[in-house]
């Protein structure tokens, strides 16, 4: 016997029309991103942090979770909590599958994700396509280091779908789905850090509907008390108070390194600025707060506050905007989106097809294309520079982890890399004065090195300075490193 379709009920095509005819803009922007990122910017995705997160998960694959560190000789010894170990396995697995070019591609799908979560978030609230555009865009420019490859894009589409659900449940009430927020936190909790934020949001929802007795005790109980032990479901839940407190109060190489200084204000901190005063802005005139929920100007609030304290705070409020903002700007400009079906539709469609056609080509595209910032020469070199398995190898931090993941037999025998939690104030301090010539003695931390990589790129180099030592040669040169090779 044949089953009644019930006529009411919205297909797949007919929810993807809807989408299309109703969504143009936000649609558009996500998908411009996505095909600037595929064919322009991939090459500039791959930093530092990436080749850590990729060297970090070969060692998890291979040799199971760390406990100290055995990779560096300045953190011999060092206690490792790896908390970001899954988006570490996460990249690993993506270049086990296709290489760097897989690698970039997964990191691209984070990022898209994210926005469509960010956008989609405004669009469900009630903001129109016009001011989610608008907000968006600007959210975008804000903080574009947020979408390199790094473990931290694993955790950006897991804040957004958890600011999603706290922000539905500020304005729609707490419900049995809005729980969906702890297992978000669990799987977070063993891929990133900020897994922080997405806890401390959750206890505010729930603490707020507490206090104003809405929707089920319950639930808002469920939240204050499940989100903070949420953050420890990981295998190093008994390290990982020492961790944070390490990372976010006693970090030793904050004042070194650029993300964890304040955003002053500075050419690549300018559209942040422009996103804090629009924010600032909106939440002073009455008719735009009116339209905000206590918990997301508590929200707002507190992710400008860390965007202010250090920069790499400012995707996250990025993000948070992205999601909240809309709809008090539709409180500023106080008209409807103009109703065109058609137009929008061909919009939409010519924004999927050109992200298709760039996804295309991204595949098409060399494996050396993606490289570009990172010869295969200089790799050989260092190669070859370092076959004697007695030879000891200082390179900088932008170079480290690349050498460890491109030649693995460097482990144990690199001075240090990124991970910068694992060294003392002192050694960092000697990093610091070697980098900038400070001091008569600023190259004692190189001693008993055989290999030193300079990087010819960022002043001082260094290279007259070495050479200007008994026995030490150039082996080899190029315009971006400078490899010496001592007694």
């Amino acid at each position: 016997m044949l089953g009644i379709v019930n006529s009411s009920e919205p297909t797949t095509s007919s929810r993807v029309r809807r989408i299309s005819e109703s969504n143009p803009f936000p649609l558009l922007l996500v998908c411009v991103i996505g095909v600037l990122l595929l064919v322009v910017l991939a090459p500039s995705l791959i930093v530092g942090d990436s080749w850590l997160t990729l060297m970090a998960g070969r060692e998890v694959v291979q040799n199971g979770l760390p406990t100290t560190d055995s990779i560096t000789i300045l953190g011999e010894g060092s206690t490792w909590t790896n908390q970001q170990w899954l988006a570490q396995v996460l990249f690993y697995g993506a270049d086990a599958l296709g290489g760097i070019k897989a690698v970039v591609l997964f990191d691209i799908l984070l990022v898209l994700l994210t926005l469509s979560l960010g956008v989609a978030t405004a669009r469900a609230n009630g903001a129109t396509a016009r001011s989610t555009f608008l907000v968006a865009l600007l959210s975008v420019v804000a903080g574009p280091w947020g979408w390199t490859v790094r473990a931290q894009a694993v955790a950006l589409p897991f804040f957004a779908a958890t600011l999603w659900l706290l922000v539905d449940a500020s304005r729609r009430g707490l419900r049995r789905r809005t729980l969906f927020v702890l297992p978000l936190l669990i799987v977070w909790a063993n891929l990133h850090g900020s897994v922080i934020l997405g806890a401390g949001l959750t206890v505010v929802l729930g603490a707020i509907a507490l206090i104003r007795r809405r929707g089920s005790r319950w639930l808002a109980l469920a939240l204050v008390v499940g989100a903070p032990l949420c953050i420890l479901a990981s295998p190093y839940a008994t390290k990982l108070p020492a961790y944070y407190k390490l990372m976010l109060i006693d970090a030793p190489f904050a004042d070194t390194l650029r993300e964890w200084q304040r955003s002053t204000p500075s050419g690549t901190t300018l559209f942040f600025y422009c996103l804090a005063a629009l924010t600032l802005a909106l939440v002073a005139l009455p008719r735009s707060r009116r339209r905000l929920t206590l918990f997301e100007l508590i929200a707002l609030a507190v992710m400008m506050v860390g965007a202010f304290q250090a920069v790499r705070g400012v995707i996250w409020f990025a993000l948070a905007t992205m999601a909240i903002l809309p709809i008090a700007l539709d409180g500023l400009i106080g008209r409807p989106d103009v109703v065109a079906p058609r137009v929008n539709r061909v919009i939409s469609t010519i924004a999927v097809a050109a992200l298709a056609v760039a996804l295309v080509i991204a595949l098409v595209l060399p494996t050396s294309w993606y490289l570009d910032r990172w010869p295969e020469r200089e790799v050989r070199a260092v190669r070859a520079a370092t076959v004697d398995p007695n030879v000891r190898i200082f390179a900088t931090d932008r170079h480290s982890d690349w050498l460890l993941w491109r030649i693995p037999s460097l482990r144990g025998r690199m001075a240090f890399d990124v991970r910068f939690e694992l060294y003392d104030r002192k050694t960092i301090e000697d990093i610091v004065r070697y980098n900038g010539e400070l001091g008569p003695n600023w190259k004692r931390i190189t001693n008993g090195y055989d290999v030193v990589v300079l990087d010819a790129q960022k002043p001082p180099s260094h290279l007259k300075e070495f050479l200007a030592d008994p026995g030490t040669r150039v082996v080899f040169r190029d315009g971006e490193v400078a490899l010496v090779r001592r007694g």
